[in-house]
């Protein structure tokens, strides 16, 4: 089934809807002004995907030279397993890339399997743990690596 969604990167228009989804659904979020600034910092990609004018989601890259951080990830509820988070996974990591970037790194809660499984699929592998990263509820982090020699 074809997907009626687009994906590009986040304008100034973007950001309040961005920073809205970020508040309803982490604990302790980035605020608006976090997201404005990542806009005229270099060192970041933000991919959105949206359906006519609706957000169904975001992700945030640092470039930091050939590796970069994947610092968030969300998908709105109603767009979860609809391969929303994969095309803006894959479209920021060709981002990344076309920066130079070899080497993706990201954390995600221990407990959130259905994450984890989809940073597994696109070629992510488990390299270690942050014990007690997350806030809110308290949590460890897994960490992930994609790229070269992953392990």
């Amino acid at each position: 089934m074809e997907h009626t969604w687009t994906i590009s990167q986040m304008t100034e228009e973007d950001v309040a809807a961005v920073a809205a989804l970020e508040g309803e659904n982490f604990s302790r979020p980035w605020s608006y002004d976090a997201f404005l600034k990542t806009l005229s910092d270099e060192n970041y990609i933000v991919i959105i995907a949206k359906d006519t004018d609706a957000l169904l989601g975001y992700c945030v890259l640092l470039c930091t030279g050939e590796e970069a951080d994947i610092t968030n990830v969300c998908t709105a509820p109603a767009a979860r397993g609809k391969g929303v988070a994969t095309g803006m996974l894959t479209a920021l990591m060709e981002a990344g890339e076309s920066r130079g970037v070899t080497e993706f790194f990201l954390e995600v809660r221990e407990s959130n399997t259905p994450a984890r499984n989809l940073y597994t699929k696109l070629g992510f592998e488990e390299i270690g743990l942050r014990k007690n990263y997350y806030e809110e509820p308290k949590e460890h982090a897994v960490l992930m690596k994609k790229g070269e020699d992953a392990v």
